[in-house]
């Protein structure tokens, strides 16, 4: 939910209120550059000169073993540089074999007046007992330039290579979004740290397989581009653009390189600890980093296998928090549910549709005049918390939104007790002159939190305790929180009271409906239904063309079809602040522009200048801000229901927030391109460490149709999370409203509710030591063809997913890999799929289906009986589902808790394995396990067995079931006691 998108998307007729959107506009950087050119970037300050090819680099003045047994390395400036800043003469390079997988090299200066992130946002990783004799990581240098490079001893292989001979220059231009970009000019590749300026390069293969450098939606897809890509980091509120900054910042890359001797994918990993503004260019052979502050604050991860990578990268930053159960079952939001009596509605109707609901969520709608922590009159609170307490009894869940703004008063009659609260602690963010700083957003004009302010964690608290008493919230959805201001700086200052402000907020209030579908559906031939068929006719495509989905790029469809850190984490509720402050001189224009596609660092956001507590200024954390109130946030759950897992959903991210909240991927569109950019996105956060991540189904801009929603709604249903939400006056898009969605709605849904255990034993690993639990393909297979598969995922390694992306099609190739015998069988039917000869196989998936296999070799635990909640679900029992590789064999294993306790202190793990007509179960640990195993589900048994016994007790053969056409054995009523060990024999 957002004003940026709101406009950008529906408000082209709307010309009162385009003033805003035009302006970010006319500042947006790289526009209308039709030819390539050898300009760089120039300084946007006199006083430095923005050529950093007069940049000499350092020299090595000596060097000293670090007390850890690392190694301390001291720089001197060789010539003066002042490319876009004020040159730092002394640096120290710091090497530390943190563990044998894991290199920490930090360059910063020697005053240590740059900015570093502190403990409290990301808590550093402890170290093992490594040395350098010990680590997989080998770090050397040269002296005079210092340049130095980071190489994998299992290989050789050169990771990191500052050293300028290695590193291809670029002196002409190339295009970004369609545009030259003077970014892309790379003329030399020394190391500088200046105040406001830093740059380093490292040489890449030819090639390189780059995954991360997030948040984006990238056009080339999950694999980014590694000719042409700037990638900048400035949080930012815009509506889900390709190839540009937007909500969160996460600057870890994996790269992945085939090694053509043992025939094995090598990956390693590289991660920037570094808050400030920051671009990253990507071209033929290099990357480069450009950063406005801060310090160059580096962790190499060895792999060398991609979920290795992943892994290692986890636990330097924090393992993601284990989620309660309830959270992976189907959320429903819409901007636009006006009242208590709409939303109850909603929630009646999807109960008689029969769609399992297991949370349903409010927009903004629900707040007196956008004001967070006020009901509007139609939220009365009597009526609030009765509904809430209704889906309570039903055991379904409630989220409210909060987006991150707090409304100022207006004059001296105005009340809002959060607001007089935060100024009588003063915890606001303040103007330079010490004045409470304020921009404006959905409530009109607004103040900020200060989370660097001891005070704000008790505003906070009380706030959401004081709503907690009407609202029994279970989640908290965090909005906004980039953090979003509607206009370009304070509007008061110490000069300058509200009433004189010249400031007006944008008027933000819809006027029309969005008349946009997604391709191919046309309103003013079809009408306004979104269906399928009109009068028995298909709208696709009515006005006599039939666009494709150009998300859906050629080298994966058309080639490939012919070819010790716990949960909790920081161990303090109190922000840390350096002991020095550094004062930033070009604030609002630093010499170097990074590429922030709003304009300004201040357009669309708080203004650099604001300040925080202690005199910190927002231009060095003005990326953690969102990530600073969701830590605050999670403190607050963990105050308001303790020993409760906490659950928030967020917009702005940064680097190990994972460890504390979900994410949803913002405001996308309705087009068949977003939905396959979903997974991308899915892929993306699963790297960084925050897998509970998932798009907006159908949806949130524009008008979806019934075949967009048919197909999303089910593709999403095996996202890890699960929510319909779209915009205010845009179609209804419930589940309800096309019978073919809610049917494929049930049949989506059913499936995810009977892999809850699944997911939830993927999310304790995640948990425990940071395995991701949705990943490409190629994490699973080393195969290079599959390096730029992103139409298809897989869920662990068991589930692979194949959706179809393209309207108007019933069919889709997908990749089904083959190595050492793998096979796959159907989800539903348990029939297996012939990829015998060829990994690239079609498959036929008409409205309704989605491509859903099981690998061969699995064993999974299930629920057995799919309900309409996730605690009836639960309540039903257990199943399992076996399925044989070629020899006869499967395994895998289940961890289960209660699902809803935080910390995790009762967990019981079961260990599976089948072969040879035998099938046993080990359980290991100290939760008590109430369900009873009630089926069990053997595929590959291709003679119908004579006798099953359990235990030794043979299985009455009315409870049996054998179908030859699959080789598949159920038995029903079961009835086994998963606390203990059990062997089950057929013959």
């Amino acid at each position: 939910m957002r004003w940026a998108t709101t406009f950008a998307t529906f408000i082209l007729p709307l010309a009162s209120i385009a003033r805003p959107v035009s302006e970010y506009i006319l500042h947006a950087r790289d526009i209308g550059q039709t030819t390539p050119g050898s300009t760089p970037v120039l300084s946007q300050q006199a006083a430095f000169s923005g050529d950093v090819t007069q940049c000499k680099g350092y020299y090595v003045d000596h060097t000293a073993p670090s007390s850890s047994g690392g190694l301390l390395v001291y720089l001197t400036l060789l010539d003066k540089c002042s490319a876009y800043g004020n040159d730092i003469s002394y640096l120290t390079v710091s090497v530390e074999y943190e563990t044998s997988t894991r290199l920490h090299v930090h360059i910063y200066d020697n005053d240590i007046h740059q900015y570093q992130v502190p403990q409290y946002v990301l808590p550093r990783p402890s170290s093992d007992d490594c040395s350098q004799d010990k680590s997989d990581l080998k770090f050397e240098y040269n002296s005079n330039p210092f340049e130095f490079w980071i190489t994998r001893k299992e290989d050789n292989a050169v990771l990191f290579d500052t050293r300028s001979k290695n590193i291809p220059t670029y002196d002409e231009s190339i295009q970004i979004q369609g545009n030259y970009s003077n970014y892309t000019v790379l003329p030399s590749h020394p190391l500088i740290v200046e105040d406001q300026y830093l740059q380093l390069s490292s040489a890449l293969p030819n090639g390189a397989n780059i995954y991360g450098l997030g948040e984006v939606i990238a056009g080339t897809g999950y694999r980014r581009n590694e000719s042409a890509t700037v990638q900048t980091f400035w949080t930012r509120d815009v509506g889900d653009p390709v190839d540009e900054n937007m909500y969160g910042v996460h600057p870890m890359y994996m790269e992945v390189r085939w090694d053509e001797q043992p025939k094995k994918l090598m990956s390693h990993g590289v991660f920037l600890l570094n808050s400030n503004g920051m671009d990253v260019i990507l071209r033929d052979g290099v990357i480069e980093y450009r950063a406005i502050g801060g310090t160059f604050d580096f962790y190499f991860f060895s792999g060398p296998s991609p979920n290795d990578v992943a892994s290692q990268y986890a636990q330097a930053v924090g393992f993601p928090q284990v989620m309660p159960e309830w959270s992976f079952g189907f959320h429903l939001c819409r901007w636009g549910y006006t009242s208590v009596n709409d939303t109850r509605t909603t929630v009646t109707r999807m109960r008689e549709a029969g769609i399992p609901l297991e949370v349903q969520w409010n927009d903004i709608d629900w707040m007196r005049a956008y004001r967070e922590f006020q009901f509007d009159q139609n939220y009365a609170p009597d009526e609030y918390k009765a509904f809430v307490d209704e889906l309570h009894s039903m055991n379904q869940h409630y989220i409210p939104i909060i987006d991150a703004a707090i409304g100022y008063l207006y004059n001296d009659s105005d009340v809002f007790d959060v607001y007089s609260r935060g100024h009588e602690l003063d915890v606001w963010m303040k103007n330079p002159d010490g004045t409470e700083y304020v921009g404006a957003v959905w409530p009109g004009f607004t103040v900020f939190p200060d989370w660097f302010n001891p005070n704000m964690q008790q505003v906070w608290t009380e706030a959401f305790y004081n709503l907690s008493q009407v609202v029994d919230f279970d989640g908290i959805w965090l909005d906004m929180n980039e953090p979003s201001s509607f206009v370009d700086g304070s509007a008061t200052n110490s000069t300058i009271p509200i009433e004189d402000t010249t400031v007006v907020p944008p008027n933000y209030t819809p006027q029309a409906p969005p008349v946009d579908f997604p391709e191919g559906y046309w309103p003013n031939i079809s009408g306004y239904s979104g269906n399928v068929t009109v009068n028995g006719t298909l709208t696709y495509g009515q006005n006599g063309t039939a666009p494709k989905n150009t998300a859906l790029r050629r080298s994966y469809t058309v080639e490939i079809q012919q070819a010790k850190r716990n949960n909790g984490g920081s161990g303090s509720t109190t922000p840390d602040l350096p002991s020095y402050i550094p004062e930033i001189q070009y604030v609002d224009e630093p010499p170097y522009p990074i590429r922030n596609q709003a304009g300004r660092l201040s357009a669309k956001t708080v203004s650099p200048n604001a300040t925080h507590y202690g005199g910190l200024q927002e231009y060095n954390v003005h990326n953690l801000w969102g990530t600073m109130e969701e830590l605050a946030t999670h403190n607050t759950l963990l105050d308001l229901k303790p020993g409760r897992r906490p659950f928030m959903v967020a917009r702005s991210t940064f680097a190990g927030i994972g460890r504390k909240t979900a994410h949803w991927l913002g405001d996308n569109y309705s087009t068949f391109a977003y939905m396959k950019r979903a997974i991308q996105g899915v892929l993306q956060f699963n790297l960084f460490g925050i897998p509970m991540v998932g798009p907006d189904t159908c949806g949130f801009n524009g008008n979806t149709d019934e075949e967009l929603c048919n197909r999303w709604i089910q593709l999403s249903a095996f996202f890890p999370f699960y929510r319909n939400h779209n915009t205010k006056l845009a179609l209804s898009q419930e589940p309800y409203v096309w019978d073919s969605v809610r049917d494929a709605s049930i049949k989506a849904i059913n499936a995810r509710y009977a892999m809850l255990p699944y997911w939830q034993t993927l999310f304790a690993k995640a948990a425990e030591y940071g395995a991701p639990p949705v990943v490409p393909l190629f994490h699973e297979f080393a195969n290079p063809s599959y390096l730029s598969v992103d139409s298809q995922f897989l869920i662990g390694s068991s589930i692979l997913v194949t959706p179809v992306l393209q309207p108007n099609e019933s069919s889709v190739y997908g990749v089904f890999p083959n190595d050492n015998g793998v096979f796959w069988v159907d989800w539903w039917t348990h029939t297996r799929l012939d990829n015998s000869k060829y990994d690239n196989v079609s498959i036929d998936l008409p409205l309704g289906e989605i491509g859903v296999h099981v690998r061969s070799g699995s064993v999974l635990l299930v629920y057995d009986q799919p309900e309409y909640t996730v605690k009836e679900t639960r309540d039903g029992g257990y199943g399992l589902l076996v399925v044989l590789d070629g020899k006869g064999y499967a395994e895998g294993d289940a961890k289960v808790d209660d699902g809803d306790s935080y910390p995790v202190t009762e967990l019981t793990c079961l260990c599976f394995t089948a072969s040879a007509g035998k099938l046993t179960s080990t359980p290991e640990g100290n939760y008590h396990i109430d369900g009873q195993l009630n089926t069990i589900t053997i595929v590959g048994v291709w003679n119908r067995p004579s006798k099953v016994s359990l235990n030794g007790k043979g299985i009455d053969g009315g409870q049996i079931e054998y179908d030859e056409s699959v080789g598949r054995v159920k038995i029903r009523d079961v009835g086994g006691n998963l606390n203990g060990e059990w062997t089950l024999e057929w013959e």
